[in-house]
């Protein structure tokens, strides 16, 4: 395989149903396609009696670019440095969940996973490619896509571009009179938006069927744009008393900072994020009309995903040789809406978090931030541990999202939680070598 990813502004769609019936062929080959695969292979990570997730699913979350239009983010010529450490056994790191004492190797292949990297004081100290997937290989980030945009419009706020607390109709007037448009940027950048949406169209299935990862039914939203018109207010509720996960708002914030900007999402990425950081460059979903999916469309390989966590943390930390450390500490300032987040519908498995500009905050003593996506996406950062965990995976996630705030929660199979990831960073983090 090629060291570097192709740069290309998109691929053809290809129907879904033509990919159900080829991707166990696809997925064989990939196995194939890096010297890591065998070493993984070796080391019995893909052994018959690992669990395996459902082979289709695996191959689009590496395959993005091969099922629907995709835009380049382009890569750095100086990449963030990602040197060796001193090597951690997961076969020695055990911890607990849900009464089953397991190491984090059983745990990684239970929880189906890809690609899984830690990331210590800037150095690699575990490293692991599973079923196929290697260095240089894209995955899906999902959601995860969510905190990049959280970070560009808080870079917009500090550079007095965009004003937290004006109504983001002021940025995007063909949204006034919808939840989005009517509510303070800053609701939509917190997840606080009295929004429900259609029925037939949740937030989740509805914006794929716009970007065209499911069929679209007749009449339904075409492209992201569409789709946030079709959002209703939900008068029952009150913002700021409740917290409601849903793709609408990080769609409706990147289309103000568009605005504000003239430039796109990718461009703006690019330049002000992956040119900094980057080894290899990255897709990022479009629609018909070329518009970014901002809330889940980037795909990126698992070095790259850890040098964007290494890159928030140490700008957070004071570096302001990337990027700039007001724009970072204000994303990641204190979130003030843990009650509501409590009530809220990812609320289960995730213990005192709290939810500030598109990043969960763990509330754990020592700051520590994450991203988080659909099937097992994760981005974990401990700055006081000054440590960098992410994990990409295939695990199948079919649970219908509620459509209005007090729709109910999403709830996990204990190993699937963001709880059971988090007790594998405490105890990677007891494995590790104290920083004085």
């Amino acid at each position: 395989m090629n060291r570097r990813v192709p740069r290309s502004i998109g691929a053809p769609r290809v129907l879904l149903a033509f990919v159900a019936g080829v991707a166990c062929a696809f997925s064989a080959a990939t196995r194939a396609d890096t010297p890591r695969a065998a070493a993984s292979d070796a080391d019995g990570v893909t052994s018959a009696t690992a669990a395996r997730p459902e082979p289709t699913l695996r191959w689009k979350l590496r395959n993005t670019r091969m099922l629907i239009p995709t835009a380049n983010v382009e890569r750095a010529r100086a990449p963030l440095p990602l040197p060796d450490g001193s090597p951690l056994d997961p076969d020695k790191i055990t911890f607990t969940i849900d009464g089953t004492t397991l190491t984090l190797n059983d745990y990684l292949r239970r929880t189906q996973t890809d690609g899984f990297i830690v990331v210590q004081d800037g150095r690699v100290v575990l490293e692991r490619y599973f079923d196929g997937f290697g260095p240089h290989q894209t995955h899906m980030w999902a959601s995860m896509t969510k905190s990049v945009t959280g970070l560009l419009a808080a870079q917009l706020i500090v550079s007095g571009k965009l004003a937290p607390q004006a109504p983001l109709s002021t940025y995007v007037p063909e949204l006034a009179g919808t939840p989005f448009g009517d509510a303070t940027l800053q609701r939509n950048l917190d997840m606080e938006v009295p929004v429900r949406y259609p029925a037939a169209l949740p937030p989740d299935l509805g914006l794929f069927a716009a970007v065209g990862f499911v069929p679209r039914a007749i009449g339904a939203p075409d492209s992201i744009h569409r789709f946030l018109k079709v959002a209703l207010p939900s008068p029952d509720a009150h913002a700021g008393g409740f917290w409601y996960y849903q793709n609408g708002s990080p769609e409706a914030v990147a289309w103000a900072i568009r605005r504000v900007t003239g430039e796109s999402w990718r461009a703006l990425v690019s330049r002000e994020i992956w040119r900094k950081l980057a080894d290899d460059d990255a897709d990022i979903v479009v629609d018909r009309t070329g518009t970014e999916m901002a809330s889940g469309g980037l795909n990126t390989t698992l070095r790259d995903a850890a040098r964007f966590g290494e890159f928030v943390r140490t700008s957070a930390a004071g570096d302001g040789t990337r990027f700039p450390p007001t724009a970072t500490r204000l994303a990641l300032q204190p979130a003030s809406n843990v009650a509501a987040f409590a009530r809220g519908n990812l609320a289960p498995g995730r213990p005192g978090y709290g939810y500030r500009d598109y990043w969960y905050q763990m509330n754990d003593g020592d700051g520590t931030f994450a991203a988080s996506g659909r099937f097992g996406q994760a981005i974990v950062v401990d700055p006081r541990k000054r440590l960098t965990i992410v994990k990409f995976s295939s695990s199948p996630d079919t649970a219908a999202r509620p459509t209005t705030a007090d729709g109910g929660a999403i709830a996990h199979a204990p190993l699937d939680t963001a709880d059971a990831l988090h007790r594998a960073v405490i105890a990677i983090e007891d494995a590790t070598r104290p920083i004085p």
